[in-house]
């Protein structure tokens, strides 16, 4: 598949993605997958079927991600990026494409977040691109 059918692929992921899963406010959710691809667009035959799917779940939780690394001090605000990060633990891209049989995300990740240690998450986040409007 080439970086355009992938592209399609992700926007037609993004027209179907789940009420339960939103974008924050004022967040891009169609960023230029460019900055997060590390690849030559021209090139064909790059990505597999279901590609584009993956990178808007990876993409919306690298947004969430960024809410909670840039919460500061506030509680309220870091609470509620971990909420949703939890609410995407039962999506169909956790159950399809998120192997994780140690619980690492749920448990050193997010629980770490809960306790107000946001060192694992850190480490997650390294290739975060968010594209704020």
């Amino acid at each position: 598949m080439s970086y355009e059918e992938m592209r399609d692929e992700y926007d037609r992921t993004l027209e179907n993605f789940p009420a339960d899963l939103p974008f924050p406010e004022g967040v891009n959710p169609r960023p230029p997958l460019e900055s997060q691809i590390v690849t030559d667009p021209e090139t064909t035959d790059l990505f597999q079927v279901g590609s584009g799917e993956v990178q808007a779940y990876i993409y919306w939780e690298c947004v969430w991600m960024t809410q909670a690394l840039e919460a500061g001090g506030d509680r309220e605000r870091l609470d509620a990026a971990v909420d949703m990060l939890e609410s995407a633990l039962d999506s169909k891209f956790h159950r399809l494409y998120y192997e994780d049989p140690g619980r690492m995300w749920e448990l050193e990740v997010l629980g770490g977040a809960r306790k107000g240690d946001l060192s694992s998450m850190k480490d997650f986040a390294v290739g975060c691109h968010v594209d704020s409007r």
